[in-house]
């Protein structure tokens, strides 16, 4: 019984570990010679965030892409990429259940608990776009759970490893 229930907890920790992970994918066109791409400007994607948070992502992109060796400029200095990035967020519901007690089915003493808990996943992507031929030429997609009551700082760091872990293998070895 006792190993029952530790592994039933192991496996709780497990899990809430496992849904704070951030799922960083990204994709590029590999005829792009990104040697040649120093300079960038901004773009308004199709769904932005609110202000606050709309600097905090275009704050930690620009951070991440100067660290890169490439230069900001205004989008009317022709620059070698647009930037624009995309948020969006989806709803769940997990549900999770425990059951306590002895004795086989209809007899003994069972109790048990059910849990729903509503789980909100954001999702941001940046795209480069190459301005001469306005074509996409990387895109990174960072996935994870949103902590809707997280504090400000919080919320800030978070943007800043989901920028850094995105331009990681920016520009991307071919």
């Amino acid at each position: 019984m006792r190993i029952a229930t530790f592994l039933s907890a192991a496996s709780l920790v497990l899990m809430g570990t496992m849904t704070l992970a951030q799922n960083i994918t990204y994709d590029f066109d590999r005829a792009t010679d990104f040697t040649r791409l120093k300079t960038f400007a901004w773009v308004r994607g199709p769904i932005a965030l609110d202000e606050i948070n709309h600097k905090r992502v275009t704050d930690a992109v620009n951070t991440q892409l100067m660290s890169k060796g490439l230069v900001r400029v205004d989008a009317v200095d022709r620059p070698d990429m647009l930037v624009a990035y995309h948020a969006t967020f989806d709803s769940d519901v997990q549900i999770t259940g425990f059951s306590s007690g002895w004795g086989p089915y209809r007899f003994g003493s069972r109790s048990g608990v059910a849990r729903a808990e509503e789980i909100v996943t954001g999702t941001l992507a940046v795209d480069l776009v190459n301005a001469r031929t306005n074509t996409i030429v990387w895109r990174g997609m960072a996935t994870r759970e949103v902590d809707v009551k997280a504090d400000p700082n919080k919320r800030e760091r978070n943007i800043n490893r989901a920028a850094e872990r995105l331009f990681k293998n920016y520009p991307p070895a071919k």
